[in-house]
């Protein structure tokens, strides 16, 4: 009943009211999400958003749509230019005290940057702080928001077309979770038609509509959604993530890429590494943490915009999921190498992406059934050397699950039954996704 009403406050926001492209972006469980779904299910994930491409794509009239429609115009909006100094756009001069202090500003929940690109790196610091969900003003941190706070900026592609515009760094990049390339998703016949036929086609400035504030909902979608991610991830789900971030950092020389991870895939290619030459292993980075974050609160929020266009569904996130939020979070996060993008991929991470996860697409079909005769046997306390045998390499953080369970079904003879108790499941947390 929970899950049900959550559904119906998703389904009552409302529809963004300029931006239109029904191009599919994912597929969850046949169900197809757009830019505008995949954009609101990062808003309920509370992740920071990039909007990247050529100019008229409608880069800033989506980010205005946001504002408009979910947080009532609201929003703090920011026009990138390199002389700005974030302080002074959440300043206010008070004329009875003349001294200048803190606007209303850092109350808004969303931040929105046009065209950040357009200041260079040193600019670009600025808004880190703001990623981050507060500023510094006068020596201390001050807190964005009311209770929620995100980011979304959009960005020129930098090539010979565009002046004025500077690259701009991993450590920034790194802070806006969900990168979407509007390009990669061109808008169909249909979405085309209706732009041109509408009253303002492309031009936000002839908008008209109501700007209702939806943020008290969202709240609530947000909190909801870090409920699902303890209460409704199954094991496999749990596994598509340790395999994300140690899986892929696995190293055949020195067990984890970390350690060489500004010698590959140099090193790999002078040591003739069989996994470079199968499976590209060289050129694919481990995740960092933040990025790890990003996909466990995405994966959730993809399932939400799922059921609640299909009307119905439990939340129960896979690892479907769970790569699907990896294909969207990690083709600008840094994982990938460029040369090796430019070179096979057309300069286009996304499609090094779709490559790579249909590759872990097809290990964990490969593995399903082993795994889960592994955990029926290590439930039962009777782990053996000949099924952590099966499980070695960049599957090796599989066999650290086995043994933690294996201990606990030595200690509990019933442990699925024991987990039932609210003191077990409280002390050993990370096994209640198998009862």
């Amino acid at each position: 009943m929970r899950y049900k009403r959550l559904l119906e406050i998703v389904n009552s926001l409302p529809r963004f009211p300029v931006y239109r492209n029904s191009t599919p972006v994912v597929n969850i469980d046949g169900v197809y999400l757009t830019v505008e779904d995949v954009v609101k299910a990062a808003v309920w994930s509370e992740l920071n958003i990039l909007l990247v491409g050529e100019r008229g794509e409608g880069k800033t009239q989506l980010m205005e749509d946001i504002n408009n429609s979910l947080f009532g115009g609201k929003g703090t909006y920011i026009r990138a230019r390199p002389d700005m100094k974030a302080k002074e756009l959440y300043e206010l001069f008070n004329i009875e005290t003349f001294k200048k202090e803190l606007s209303g500003e850092v109350k808004a929940p969303l931040t929105q940057i046009d065209e950040i690109n357009r200041t260079p790196p040193i600019i670009q610091n600025e808004f880190f702080h703001m990623c981050d969900g507060y500023i510094e003003y006068e020596g201390k941190p001050v807190t964005l928001g009311d209770g929620f706070h995100i980011t979304i900026a959009s960005a020129n592609v930098k090539n010979e077309r565009y002046g004025g515009t500077f690259e701009m760094d991993d450590a920034i990049l790194d802070r806006f979770s969900l990168v979407i390339n509007i390009d990669n998703y061109p808008t169909q016949v249909k979405d085309d038609l209706e732009i041109i036929t509408s009253p303002w086609g492309k031009n936000p400035k002839l908008v008209r509509t109501e700007k209702k504030d939806y943020t008290d909902q969202i709240k609530q979608i947000c909190k909801e959604l870090r409920s699902i991610r303890e209460e409704k991830f199954d094991l496999d789900a749990y596994v598509a993530l340790l395999y994300l971030k140690r899986g892929l950092d696995y190293c055949v020389v020195k067990k984890s890429k970390r350690l060489i991870s500004y010698t590959i895939p140099t090193i790999c290619k002078q040591r003739n590494c069989a996994r470079l030459r199968e499976e590209d292993c060289g050129y694919i980075r481990p995740l960092s943490e933040r990025a790890v974050e990003a996909v466990a609160a995405f994966a959730p929020a993809l399932r939400l915009m799922a059921d609640a266009k299909k009307g119905k569904g439990n939340g129960v996130v896979t690892y479907r999921e769970v790569l699907e939020a990896f294909r969207l979070v990690a083709p600008y996060a840094g994982i990938l190498d460029l040369i090796w993008v430019r070179n096979s991929y057309f300069s286009n991470p996304s499609l090094a992406l779709d490559r790579i996860v249909e590759r872990i697409n097809k290990k964990f079909l490969e593995r399903k059934e082993e795994a889960k005769v592994a955990v029926n046997f290590a439930l039962k306390g009777k782990l053996n050397e000949e099924i952590k045998e099966r499980f070695k390499e960049e599957w090796s953080f599989f066999v650290e699950l086995l043994e933690e369970i294996n201990l606990l079904g030595k200690k509990y003879p019933h442990l699925l039954e024991e987990l039932k108790k609210e003191e077990i499941a409280e002390k050993y947390p990370f096994v209640r996704v198998i009862k």
